[in-house]
């Protein structure tokens, strides 16, 4: 296939052409980055890249990287001169593989912790590791693989930054969320015994703190929300210096570890991202503290900036190109080169979506509107003029999180509906990131309330205005997108026709008690009157699709939910696969769920589904 107007893209090749890359760093004069792809069966692996060797994988197929410390896991790898470390996603512990390539666990005894947010520094391994009753930032000696704990928490800790004595990390309580409520604190380091207890810089009650870092100067840099955005600081020995404030985000919310939002340049430059509601960018922050924009067409950044040399080296990607590693001058080179490729087949031509922004009382919320490419194709001068736009099949998509957000890239699930002549709507509603600290809290005790009305304004105007059609209009989302959707198929009066909620959680005051210890207070902060989904409250018909491996929505609630909808009618569907967990990254898992959803639609749309 090499036109989309040759008819519908094959949910095995929109599967086949999913890849991973996350976790970018620099060290040991080398770009290391995670890459899963359909080619190497979706295994994640630690990849390297030097100018003389190009990208070639560092770690064997059979040691998949990636644990879920904190649920979903984060800063699962550090390279210095004694090897490689990561954490193995098969076991959530540290590895070692040295020089020679043999290959250690460590530690070599069982135990009940979770590992993650790796850092090397100075001959040593700072980690943090977690289990139910709290947090623990360790030091692992290379040499005799000795474990010595640097610091306790029963709440969650993060970022273990060290800089010659002085040990900054970040914490935050049992019964919070690290982008509403964090502290980062300052200890000093000792090679002997646990350290005494850390001096609070900055977080608190109102204030989320993320990424610290050390500069090359020995300055303690970090993000805070505490003018309602997140910005960059610098900590000048007594007090938190804003670099560059601006009434935009410049970090992500921290669902995972690892993020590193910004990168210190040479001569003094800096590098950071900036999210200007849907669409992020890399800007260059000069020692005057002005701001450059050195490749503007790039519209989705991911939170992992690394130096190598004079040259940046990010993840970005544009609407019509995926997800890859780019590195470039940012000061005076040329556009960035692509080190990082999908080794599978081309791809046909993308149409880029159109940012759009609704206002319904006082509230304005952003969506990204792709359509179907047919409504793009040319007009041929011989061909009469229609009359107005064709309304056509509309999918509404809430993301997950509901702490997420909803980015300017490629996307090939996007692109599968298209072709079979969707338009896609992507939602920021309430809640969402990138938008600053009022808006990502607007959720809090309104979950399926807020974020389902958002939706549902979008769809409403989409049918007002032509776009859609009414009668063919459907809402998707994934684990709290997914309660998003069933909470919409529950409302007396909606413009959706059908819903899918893929890995949902379906009652959070039980997924409070049952969800992985770092989510659980989301799920109170977030709950609302909505409450727990029913089935005799339950209006459209539903698909559910469900891995029956899934450790953060149980299983079980969504055989019993979907037990109970077929007893009431068999106008509902449900799709349980086999050994697969929350997320469907494995490309037959992904393709039999787009096969299904397509399947699904077709029963209520004269659209061309297959």
């Amino acid at each position: 296939m090499t036109d989309l107007q040759q008819g519908p893209l094959d949910a095995a090749w929109v599967a086949d052409k999913r890849i991973s890359v996350d976790e970018l760093g620099s060290a040991e004069g080398a770009l290391w980055w995670l890459q899963s792809d359909s080619a190497h069966a979706g295994v994640t692996r630690l990849m390297r890249w030097t100018s003389a060797t190009g990208a070639r994988a560092a770690t064997p197929l059979s040691l998949p990287v990636g644990g879920w410390l904190h649920a979903y896991g984060g800063g699962n790898h550090a390279v210095d001169a004694e090897g490689i470390w990561v954490v193995g996603a098969e076991d959530s512990k540290i590895h070692h593989l040295d020089q020679v390539s043999s290959h250690t666990r460590v530690p070599a005894a069982e135990d009940d912790y979770l590992y993650g947010d790796l850092h090397a520094v100075d001959g040593r391994l700072l980690a943090v590791r977690g289990k139910d009753d709290g947090d623990e930032i360790i030091e692992i000696n290379p040499h005799d693989r000795s474990v010595r704990t640097l610091v306790r928490s029963p709440g969650s800790l993060a970022a273990p930054r060290l800089h010659g004595r002085a040990l900054a990390y970040l914490e935050w309580d049992v019964d919070s969320m690290p982008w509403d409520i964090s502290r980062l604190l300052l200890t000093e380091y000792h090679h002997d015994g646990e350290l005494g207890p850390g001096k609070v810089l900055a977080g608190g009650p109102s204030e989320s703190v993320v990424e610290p870092a050390w500069g090359p100067d020995g300055t303690l840099h970090f993000l805070s929300d505490r003018t309602g955005w997140w910005n960059l600081y610098r900590w000048n020995g007594e007090q938190p210096t804003a670099l560059a404030p601006m009434p935009q985000d410049c970090a992500s919310a921290p669902w995972e570890g690892g993020y590193q939002s910004y990168a210190f340049l040479p001569s003094g430059r800096m590098a950071m991202t900036i999210h200007h509601g849907l669409r992020s960018e890399v800007v260059v922050v000069e020692r005057d503290g002005r701001i450059t924009r050195p490749w503007p067409d790039l519209t989705s950044v991911k939170p992992y900036l690394a130096t190598l040399g004079q040259q940046l080296a990010v993840i970005a990607s544009t609407p019509v190109i995926a997800p890859a590693v780019l590195l470039a001058d940012p000061v005076a080179g040329p556009e960035p080169i692509r080190l990082s490729s999908n080794p599978s087949r081309p791809s046909p031509p993308v149409c880029p979506p159109q940012l759009q922004t609704l206002e319904r009382g006082g509230q304005q919320i952003h969506y990204l509107l792709h359509m179907p490419q047919a409504v793009h194709a040319p007009r041929l001068p011989q061909q009469p003029k229609a009359p107005g736009p064709v309304p056509v099949p509309l999918l509404v998509r809430a993301h997950p999180g509901p702490t997420d957000d909803v980015p300017q890239r490629l996307d090939w699930t996007v692109q599968f509906f298209t072709s079979r002549g969707f338009a896609v709507a992507d939602v920021a509603y309430r809640g969402s990131t990138g938008l600053g600290r009022a808006f990502r809290q607007a959720l809090h005790g309104h979950w399926g309330s807020y974020d389902v009305q958002d939706c549902a304004d979008v769809a409403d105007y989409l049918v007002a205005n032509a776009t859609a059609r009414a009668g063919a209009v459907f809402l998707t989302g994934a684990s709290a997108g997914g309660y998003t959707a069933l909470q919409a198929a529950c409302r007396a009066e909606s413009p959706f026709t059908a819903v899918t909620a893929t890995s949902a959680i379906i009652d959070p005051a039980r997924w409070a008690t049952t969800a992985p210890r770092f989510q659980r207070p989301h799920a109170t902060i977030l709950a609302g009157p909505a409450g727990a989904v029913r089935a005799e409250e339950i209006r459209l018909p539903v698909l559910l699709i469900h891995g029956t491996a899934d450790a953060i929505a149980p299983v079980q609630e969504a055989r019993d939910l979907a037990a109970a909808l077929h007893e009431r009618d068999a106008s509902h569907q449900a799709l349980f696969l086999d050994g697969v967990g929350h997320y469907l990254s494995a490309p037959e898992s992904l393709r039999r769920a787009l096969e299904a959803e397509a399947d699904f639609y077709s029963r209520f749309t004269d659209a061309r589904m297959t």
